[in-house]
């Protein structure tokens, strides 16, 4: 008889995976839980131009809408990573029975550590690989659409009960990462992905025009 979940789609997992495949030891963690909410923030500044600095409010109306220079903030992603043996001890595996989630944990650590950087030919000019001690570049996997360079920037541990050798059996891991930018393969797809979404979007938006009134030039008071 067929399950009743038979037909469900495919659970994808979120993960951080390791830029530099030649590190070692390779650090790479797939959450065992998705995290519930995401947080990401996106800012930018529009400094004013020299001539009109301390004069901001007084704008020219013909000026109001024109091109202007911004200044992008680099984007931040806040999440928190559940980590928990249970399952793992209960089908019996040594190693979750002898350290918990000290394996996983300890990966997570050491992405907000600095280590030497590796020569790798793709990345190296990707992400500024070079002789210096630099916590690692990441990829955050959240999807097929989303492939986002990053580093850690944050980390908040909160670990919840331990086994005989004081290794914890469960954790929280609240992480902060940084998205970086400098036009590698990764975020050239992710942005790719975006723009397709976006166009998918306008597909059943009203056109502007339908949407902005009309607004007479010049109301007379």
């Amino acid at each position: 008889m067929t399950g009743g979940l038979s037909n469900q789609p495919q659970l994808l997992k979120g993960a951080l995976v390791d830029a530099d495949p030649a590190a070692d030891p390779q650090l790479t963690v797939s959450f065992q839980f998705n995290p519930v909410t995401l947080t990401r923030r996106k800012s930018l500044r529009i400094p004013a131009p020299p001539s009109r600095r301390g004069r901001e409010e007084s704008t020219p109306e013909d000026q109001s809408l024109e091109v202007q220079i911004t200044v992008t903030e680099p984007e931040t992603i806040s999440m928190d990573i559940r980590l928990d043996a249970t399952d793992a001890l209960e089908q019996g595996d040594p190693v979750a029975a002898e350290f918990g989630v000290l394996p996983a944990l300890s990966a997570l650590e050491l992405m907000i550590t600095p280590r030497p950087e590796t020569p790798l030919g793709g990345f190296s000019t990707d992400f500024g690989f070079g002789q210096r001690l630099v916590t690692p570049v990441m990829i955050f996997v959240w999807g097929r659409q989303r492939l986002i360079p990053v580093r850690l920037t944050q980390m908040n541990i909160e670990e919840v009960e331990y086994n005989a050798n004081l290794s914890p059996s469960r954790a929280i891991v609240g992480v902060t990462l940084r998205v970086l930018g400098g036009g590698n393969q990764f975020q050239r797809h992710t942005l790719a992905q975006r723009t397709q979404m976006a166009a998918l979007n306008a597909r059943g938006t009203p056109d502007a025009t339908s949407i902005i009134p009309d607004v007479p030039r010049d109301v007379q008071g």
